[in-house]
């Protein structure tokens, strides 16, 4: 059972409060009605009202994008939180009341990557004041209720000092926790021994599994190979030699990133001037004889 819910929503509840003065005001009454009309429409299964709805929202209506988190909370359309939140997570960061308030519901009931949304709104500044003390508390709850982007972000705050002291310790032992929960999420058997690793290297190893989980899709992240290959990179410009593969064979594939072999082979290469069987052979095979296609 969630037990810490009194306390969740006591300081979500001054989230909500203070953010009442934030950037990126409500619109116009005109333009909620409007809005209030085209979800009616989606909501009854019109196909013209949902487009109109989703081409609103799109362009960047906070209301609009407020209705298609309401409506994919259950409002007229199949349920499905990812969205849900994805467009709470839109409208609240341009100031909008009602969508805050909707991810601070979740978040008291102990949602986690509704409490990594509003750690993410309150370290940039996005629809609430600039709050790094009260993101790092965020993305710490969102951690223990197993949410993997959460646990890497508390760890962030806790290597470089924002919103506390810095604790390379614990920034550690959170970089590890991304690593073990991602690896159970792919089914795979826990890694080598990491406990001598420093935490720069954990953090590495940490992007390169969150990009595994987006590669395949795992671990409450849905399927993305755009975002596998962003985590890929981060992990690669540190280094890793396992991400610098798996980034050189996305250029390959084109699949995330545009193809393009010369990137593709630069990683490869980096990946193996460490050691990287892998990458040797990824390497010959695009070199040879009718590789470059």
């Amino acid at each position: 059972m969630f037990t810490r819910l009194p306390h969740y929503a006591f300081w979500l509840g001054v989230l909500i409060v203070v953010s009442a003065n934030a950037v990126g005001a409500q619109q116009s009454a005109e333009q909620a009605e409007s809005t209030d009309w085209l979800r009616s429409l989606a909501e009854g299964g019109t196909t013209e009202g949902q487009i109109m709805l989703l081409d609103q929202a799109t362009q960047g209506s906070a209301n609009a994008q407020y209705a298609l988190g309401v409506m994919y909370s259950g409002g007229g359309i199949p349920r499905d939180m990812g969205e849900a939140r994805r467009w709470y997570q839109a409208a609240a960061a341009q100031g909008h009341i009602a969508a805050l308030e909707s991810l601070r519901f979740l978040a008291s009931d102990g949602d986690g990557a509704a409490l990594y949304a509003l750690g993410l709104l309150s370290r940039d500044g996005l629809g609430v004041p600039r709050d790094p003390e009260a993101a790092r508390q965020a993305f710490f709850w969102g951690g223990k209720e197993g949410h993997i982007l959460a646990h890497f972000a508390a760890a962030d705050m806790l290597l470089d000092g924002l919103g506390g002291e810095v604790d390379a310790s614990a920034a550690s032992a959170r970089y590890t926790q991304v690593l073990l929960l991602a690896q159970f999420a792919l089914n795979l058997c826990t890694a080598e021994e990491n406990a001598i690793l420093e935490a720069p290297k954990r953090r590495a190893m940490a992007q390169f599994w969150i990009g595994k989980l987006y590669l395949t899709g795992g671990g409450g992240l849905e399927q993305n190979a755009v975002e596998a290959a962003r985590w890929f990179a981060g992990a690669a410009n540190s280094g890793l030699d396992e991400a610098q593969y798996e980034l050189g064979r996305l250029y390959v594939q084109g699949r995330g990133v545009p193809r393009d072999l010369c990137r593709a082979l630069a990683w490869l290469e980096d990946a193996a001037a460490q050691g990287m069987t892998h990458a040797e052979k990824e390497i010959e095979r695009i070199t040879g004889p009718g590789g470059r296609q």
